[in-house]
């Protein structure tokens, strides 16, 4: 599928959502679409609203660990909870939608996220409501949910706000 290469580069080009320093973040809302003036038009994420958004136990603690964003760099951080930490290395498994990051429609190496993704050019919700997945088989893409199961690792990359992983993961 060619318009995930769109994602794909959005992603390598610094899911810092908010990559551009001088634009105004509103971030207290700790899950949902981000506000101001980067990131989705308020009109979209108001109808992606309406779309399937998945509500399992754990999105829900990855959205519970509150993001920072410092205008100055252009970069996100989190404050990851007590909870959240007890799971880095663990086996997990989370629901969510598939966006392929290396432009195929088979692919190993994916975005899981929690919410409908409505438009490529736009995060489909905030950086804690989105997982980078490394897949020990190749995938079908699909705009079905599917479920995933890894290891789950902590990651630090405010470049790209990107702060879960799963690894060796398998989807159904």
């Amino acid at each position: 599928m060619m318009i995930t290469k769109l994602f794909a580069l959005f992603l390598s080009a610094g899911v810092a959502l908010g990559a551009a320093p001088a634009l105004s973040i509103d971030i207290d809302k700790q899950s949902g679409p981000l506000k101001g003036g980067f990131g989705q038009p308020p009109d979209e994420a108001a109808l992606q609203g309406r779309l399937p958004q998945i509500r399992d136990e754990l999105w829900r603690k990855f959205a519970g660990c509150p993001l920072g964003y410092d205008e100055e760099s252009g970069m996100y951080s989190i404050r990851l909870t007590s909870e959240v930490k007890a799971l880095d290395g663990k086996t997990v498994t989370l629901r969510g939608f598939v966006l392929p990051m290396d432009g195929s429609d088979r692919t190993k190496h994916f975005l899981l996220t929690r919410n409908t993704p409505v438009c490529l050019y736009c995060p489909p919700g905030q950086p804690n409501e989105v997982v980078e997945v490394e897949a020990a088989q190749l995938l079908q893409w699909s705009e079905r949910i599917v479920t995933v199961t890894g290891k789950l690792r902590l990651v630090d990359d405010q470049e790209r706000a990107v702060f879960f992983k799963m690894e060796n993961a398998r989807a159904k």
